[in-house]
């Protein structure tokens, strides 16, 4: 018996391996920065699309109303939509024709929302934004966290977060340098959109399949055309193993498909509810909202020209996203402890938010906008893409793309009630609302320290074999590596 070695030089990639393996990535955090632009152009075009399709404008200096809140929540209904319905084309036909699927959704929205004046024809587009984005989110970290050979897991799947963020810098810009006071003309700014969704759409079905995917449906030949294209070598037995196991997606095929949903979640309860509690932490400490509505949260907490100061938050976000890749796939930090710390860290900044709206004179004046600033930076630091690596990590190749879609379905459903009533809340009692967001950001924190593990370094089907304790590596001491990894048994076979 031999065991399969990990060492650098198993994963030593040829040019060709180097620049599909680069493609993969380039292409595929595409999606990201949609996202991103899409989130942030619309905290700076929000007024004008109020003031345009006459959703609640009037001529006080801020404004909420249900149809100008929609706008965003609108989005989080239609990723709700696609993560219950959609995920399985990731399962039933593949990654890359998920990905595919949500590239037409997002280019035929922006094309409808960048063209139509029409307030319901611009609520659909919005919806079918939510569609695309939703679907992407769930399948591109799954994508990029089976071709990614283990040690750079996080920086990755982090990278996609980091592409969020350049979107963001981009939207953020943006408006200030175009013309969006005239009527109508931020539809020009919102329909560069569809140029990287329609770079991805064209490139993607060009890159390589996940090695995984064809492990799960028993292929082994186009599965070791996989690894060759991507060089990953060193995971060779560890995928053939899985495909030989016979785990295929349909592993119930024989039953009903609830009967299938129910079997699946007894078999891997214990990683689906750390998955779930995750996800729904993620989207409930509401920095998404935070980050949505900065403009007028910076003008509740008396910042006299918020405009100015909503670049900083793109920053923030890029600099936050550089953290989290760096530090993923660190020994030193990791998974939990970058959960832990952006957790903490969002909780200091919503109680001295909280102070400053109750006792406004007992604050420095600079100190509230910089803690808006600095919460942003703690949760993409701390949740952002972090949440989609160690999901990813958690969840078994069997259920890892369906899992995730209902685990993001469930923070769908959080983020759509908190874009919807975020500014009324804010506006009936700030402090209030800040108080509750210390809570729940405290109570992530302590979830996170008792029951989060750090999957660094180990094969995805780790928590398969061990106990998902939240000492990292540390909880699989007992287990040999022969237990976590396939072992050669003969030549050319896997055991």
């Amino acid at each position: 018996m031999g065991e399969l070695s990990c060492s650098p030089a198993d994963d030593a990639l040829s040019a060709k391996q180097m620049v599909v393996r680069l493609g993969c990535v380039l292409f595929n955090v595409l999606s990201g920065l949609v996202n991103g632009y899409d989130i942030c152009i619309t905290t700076g075009i929000l007024d004008f699309m109020d003031r345009d399709l006459a959703l609640c404008h009037n001529d006080a200096e801020i404004s909420t109303c249900f149809l100008k809140e929609a706008v965003l929540s609108i989005v989080g209904i239609g990723a709700l939509m696609s993560r219950l319905c959609c995920t399985g084309l990731a399962d039933r036909f593949g990654r890359r024709a998920a990905i595919f699927s949500a590239d037409v959704l997002i280019v035929v929205s922006v094309a409808l929302q960048s063209s139509t004046r029409s307030t319901p024809g611009f609520f659909a587009a919005r919806f079918l934004v939510g569609m695309g984005m939703g679907l992407a989110f769930v399948v591109t970290p799954t994508y990029l966290c089976e071709i990614a050979p283990r040690r750079n897991r996080g920086l990755f799947i982090c990278l996609n977060e980091v592409a969020v963020c350049v979107g963001c810098l981009l939207g953020l810009h943006i408006p200030a340098r175009d013309n969006t006071d005239a009527a109508w003309q931020w539809q020009s700014v919102v329909a560069i959109a569809a140029v990287p969704a329609g770079l991805q759409l064209i490139f993607v079905l060009a890159l390589p399949e996940s090695p995984r995917w064809y492990a799960l449906q028993g292929d082994v030949d186009a599965l070791d055309k996989s690894i060759q294209s991507l060089g990953l070598h060193s995971e060779t037995l560890e995928l053939r193993s899985l495909a030989c196991k016979g785990e295929h997606i349909d592993y119930c095929a024989g039953e009903s498909h609830c009967r299938r949903q129910m079997h699946a979640w007894a078999q891997f309860r214990k990683p689906f509810l750390i998955s779930l509690g995750l996800a729904s932490f993620t989207a409930s400490v509401g920095s998404l909202a935070v980050q949505a509505y900065a403009y007028d949260l910076l003008k509740v907490c008396s910042v006299e020209d918020p405009a100015s100061i909503l670049p900083s938050v793109g920053w923030m976000k890029l600099a936050g996203a550089l953290l989290a890749m760096s530090a993923s796939d660190s020994e030193r930090v990791g998974r939990r402890r970058l959960v832990m710390g952006g957790s903490m860290l969002c909780t200091l900044c919503d109680s001295i938010l909280a102070i400053h709206l109750a006792f406004p004179s007992r604050v420095p004046e600079q100190l509230p906008a910089a803690c808006v600033i600095l919460r942003i930076f703690a949760w993409t630091a701390g949740y952002g893409g972090v949440q989609f690596l160690v999901i990813s990590e958690l969840l078994p190749s069997a259920v890892r793309s369906k899992f995730l879609g209902q685990c993001q379905a469930v923070a769908s459903i959080i983020d759509i009630v908190i874009f919807q009533v975020f500014e009324s809340l804010l506006f009936a009692n700030a402090v209030a609302t800040f108080a509750m967001f210390g809570a729940i950001n405290l109570s992530s924190f302590f979830f996170a320290a008792a029951f989060l593990p750090d999957l660094r370094g180990l094969a995805l089907e780790a928590s398969e074999n061990g106990q998902l304790g939240p000492h990292g590596p540390r909880a699989y001491k007992s287990f040999e590596r022969s237990e976590l990894e396939p072992t050669i048994v003969g030549a050319g076979q896997v055991d």
